[in-house]
């Protein structure tokens, strides 16, 4: 995740949890997690959101709005998001990395 001034801007995962097609919890976790917030953005935020996803990959990126309302419902979606991936990691952290970087280059991993 990358943010500027403490709002998320843009999302990335990449790669699978490593257990076998159709049966691995961790990874079934991420892209239910990721793939909701993709929606709500979807439905809260049209025409902010930029996205692009295949096997085992999704990345968002968050187009800067005027709106108060976007801006809002932005932020509680990704935020939301950021910590159910933060909790999956803590819970699989040999099969899920998790990295946030903020506009100073100031990480959060888990």
């Amino acid at each position: 995740m990358e943010s500027n001034g403490g709002t998320i801007r843009r999302v990335r995962v990449d790669g699978h949890g490593g257990g076998k097609k159709g049966n691995d919890i961790a990874c079934a976790a991420v892209s239910a997690v990721t793939q909701t917030a993709l929606q709500g953005l979807l439905d809260y935020a049209p025409g902010f959101i930029r996205w692009t996803m295949e096997s085992g990959r999704l990345d968002i990126s968050v187009i800067e709005s005027d709106a108060i309302e976007v801006n809002t419902a932005v932020h509680i979606i990704l935020t939301t998001m950021k910590r159910g991936l933060k909790r999956i990691a803590d819970e699989y952290p040999d099969r899920i990395s998790y990295l946030s970087v903020d506009d100073t280059g100031i990480t959060d991993e888990a």
